[in-house]
Parts: C-alpha cells; sequence; structure tokens
C-alpha cells in the first residue's frame, strides 16, 4: 500500500471495492450463463458454415468471459484481455456480445480503480468503436448503440461510487462523534470525580479536625468555637455541593441556599474566585492554629473564571493536605501573584527537622495531588510539591497569558494618563 494514502482514501477503496464485488458476482454469474448457451449452441449446430461461425463467435466469447473472470484477481489483467477481445471483435464481427461485456467491464473498473486509469480504458473502448466504423463502415448502428451503453456504465459507476464513498464518509463521522462523545463523558466524569472529591474531602477533613478538637479540649469555650466552625463548614460544604448538582442539571434550574439562588454554572464558577479563597482559606488554617501569612496580587481577578477555579481547587486541596498532616500550629503561608510571564500560586508549610526530603511524583500521591496535575495541565501549566528550604511547598503555575486583556489594556491606559 502506498505510505502516502490517507485512511479516509483507504476505506473508501474498501466501500467501492465491496460494492464492485456484489455487482462483479451478477454480472459474472450473467456472462458464464450467455457463454454456456452459446457452447451449446455450438454443439447443437450441424450445418458446417454455420458451425464456423459460431465457433468464431464463441472464441471470441470465451475471451470476453476470460476478461470477466480475470477481474477477480487483478483489474490490469483483465483489461488486457478485454483488448485482445476487442481487436478481435473488429476482424471477426462477432459484436453482440461485446454490447454486454465491454460496457459492464468499463463499469466495475469504474467502480473499483482510480478515477484515471478507468477513464483510460474509456478512452480505449471509445477509440475500439471507432476503429469498428473505419474498418467494417456498415457496422455504423453498431457505434449507435455501443456509444450511450459506454457512457451509461461510465457515469452510472461514477454515482454509485460518489454514493459508496459518501456512506462510508458519513459512517466514519458517527463513529467519530461517538468516540468523541465518549471522551466527553469520560472527561467529564473525572472532572466531577476531582471536584467531590476537593469540596468533601477538605470540608470533611476540617469538620473532623474541629469535632477532636471539640472533645478532647475540655473547654466550654473551645468547644463552643469548634462547633461554630464545624456549622459553618457543612453550610458551605452543602451549598458547594448544590452549586455542583444545578450544573449537571440538564434543565439549569435555580437551587434555594438559604434565601439565596444559585442558578447556573456560571455561578458556580464564580464562586471560586482565587482572591477571595485566599482569604477565606487562610482564615480557616488560622482558625485551626496555623498561623498563615497571606499575599495575592489584585490583577488576578482578571483570570478567566475557569482558570481561578481550577487555581481555587488547587488552593482548596493544599490547605486540606496541610490539616491532615502538618505538626499543629505549624506556620503557613499562602502566595497568589504574578511574576514575569507566569501566574502562580504557592502554599508552604513549615516541616518538623527530622522531616526526610521528598521528591514530587504523581503516581506515588494521593489522587487529590493528581486532580490538582490535572488542572493546571488542561490551562497549560504545571505543579510541583516538594520540599523547599524546611517548608512543604505546592506552586501551581499558569501562563500569564491567560490574564483578562482588558485588564492590561486599562492599566496601559492609566500609565499614559500619569505620565501626561
Amino acid at each position: 500500500m502506498n505510505p502516502t494514502v490517507s485512511d479516509s482514501e483507504v476505506a473508501s477503496e474498501k466501500s467501492s471495492s465491496t460494492l464492485g464485488r456484489t455487482i462483479l458476482l451478477v454480472a459474472s454469474c450473467v456472462v458464464a450463463l450467455l457463454f454456456v448457451t452459446d457452447i451449446v449452441s455450438l454443439v447443437s449446430e450441424s450445418d458446417p458454415v454455420r458451425f464456423q461461425r459460431r465457433a468464431t463467435e464463441a472464441s471470441v466469447n470465451a475471451t470476453y468471459t476470460l476478461s470477466i473472470g480475470l477481474l477477480w484477481v487483478r483489474a490490469r489483467y483483465a483489461v488486457i484481455v478485454s483488448i485482445v477481445a476487442m481487436a478481435l471483435t473488429v476482424f471477426t464481427g462477432a459484436y453482440l456480445f461485446s454490447l454486454l461485456v465491454v460496457p459492464l467491464l468499463v463499469g466495475l473498473i469504474s467502480l473499483v480503480e482510480t478515477r484515471r486509469f478507468a477513464f483510460r480504458y474509456l478512452c480505449i473502448t471509445g477509440l475500439w468503436a471507432i476503429l469498428i466504423i473505419v474498418v467494417r463502415s456498415y457496422d455504423v448502428g453498431f457505434l449507435i448503440i455501443l456509444v450511450p451503453l459506454l457512457a451509461v456504465a461510465y457515469f452510472v459507476a461514477l454515482f454509485a461510487r460518489k454514493y459508496q464513498d459518501q456512506r462510508e464518509s458519513d459512517r466514519r463521522r458517527i463513529e467519530d462523534l461517538r468516540r468523541k462523545q465518549q471522551e466527553a463523558v469520560e472527561a467529564e466524569r473525572k472532572a466531577i470525580a476531582r471536584d467531590l472529591h476537593d469540596i468533601v474531602a477538605h470540608d470533611i477533613t476540617v469538620i473532623s479536625m474541629q469535632a477532636k478538637a471539640a472533645g478532647f479540649s475540655g473547654d466550654p469555650a473551645v468547644a463552643q468555637a469548634a462547633l461554630k466552625v464545624i456549622g459553618n463548614t457543612s453550610k458551605e460544604a452543602l451549598q458547594d455541593l448544590r452549586v455542583m448538582l444545578n450544573v449537571l442539571r440538564s434543565d439549569g434550574s435555580a437551587t434555594r441556599v438559604d434565601g439565596s439562588l444559585v442558578d447556573s454554572a456560571g455561578n458556580a464558577a464564580s464562586s471560586l474566585e482565587i482572591l477571595i479563597g485566599v482569604e477565606v482559606f487562610a482564615e480557616r488554617l488560622i482558625d485551626l492554629g496555623h498561623p498563615t501569612k497571606t499575599m495575592a496580587d489584585p490583577r488576578l481577578a482578571g483570570l478567566p473564571q475557569s482558570a481561578q477555579a481550577a487555581l481555587y481547587r488547587v488552593l482548596q486541596e493544599s490547605t486540606t493536605n496541610i490539616v491532615k498532616h502538618a505538626e499543629p500550629h505549624a506556620a503557613c503561608r499562602i502566595e497568589a501573584l504574578v511574576v514575569g510571564d507566569r501566574v502562580w500560586l504557592e502554599i508552604a508549610n513549615s516541616l518538623p527537622r527530622h522531616v526526610m526530603d521528598q521528591g514530587f511524583d504523581v503516581g506515588g500521591h494521593s489522587s487529590g495531588i493528581v486532580g490538582m496535575s490535572d488542572r493546571m495541565a488542561a490551562f497549560g501549566g504545571t505543579l510541583s510539591a516538594k520540599r523547599v528550604r524546611g517548608d512543604w511547598v505546592v506552586r501551581a503555575e499558569l501562563p500569564a497569558t491567560t490574564i483578562d486583556q482588558d485588564l492590561k489594556a486599562s492599566e496601559d491606559t492609566s500609565e499614559a494618563s500619569d505620565q501626561l
């Protein structure tokens, strides 16, 4: 097979070959039946003169029948034999069988071979018809019958091939759509799983830690504060779950949460703003006994909502891991900045001195780390998690080109006005 031939062309050739084999089977049966009839007539002929004429016609018809049979092997062999048969027809005048076989050959070759090859064969048959008139000018009636048959066979075969190719193209397109639909479903399942993990893991972790604190403190004030955090966290978890369910609803109807309406995927994304997330999760870490420093660049508000949501989820997962694994009262740091041509979010917590250096391997971490990596990769970003100078640091980076261009334009305008 030619390596430059595309998959669509190969599929088209297979489709046309299937139709051609079906027609060839019918044509072979008809031609074989007619040839058997000629043989029976030859055997039953008693007149020597007629017997000789029928024998000549039978030899020409046998050549045509052989050309039809060779189509099962290779079209080029059939063309060579048919040219020999056409030459015999010119000198013998045995035209009747060729009126059926030659148009069949033109149609079948046009159906299964390339258009150039089929057109060349059509030209050969046209020259053959003209040669008959030159050699046997009194057989002009044969030309009047043959030429329309050749034209009809050629163009009908081209139309059938085009129709078959269109059907094959539609079938491939439907298969591609089904495959893309399945891929979209799988991607949506993964996205839903990540969101559920982000929501449930963080909030349940906070609730669990606060419940333990309330149980072991022995101080009613501490227990009351823990219960307050539990209540607020569970309320936020419930709201996040309802927002997600609204995104999945086909009718897009709203759900009432504490007197407010959460009604669309847009609202769900806008509720996950990174600047708000820095404040919220820093406050939660402080409430849990982790002194936390924050630094946030206001320009991050210009990020697309989908990118902000991805950074928000990374921040949520990272602070959850701090609550679960960090030492009590470990100092933390949250920075969301624009540095050069990169937007990066960094979450760090101090490590005990005895902790050994650890590298980052996606395969060896939890589904939360894998989910964070997938989120960043979707926006052309990266995620790293490793020990840096006694801190465990999670850094998520995105290209700075994702920042809203309108924000940059407004900054340029303000700078120009300041210079004036």
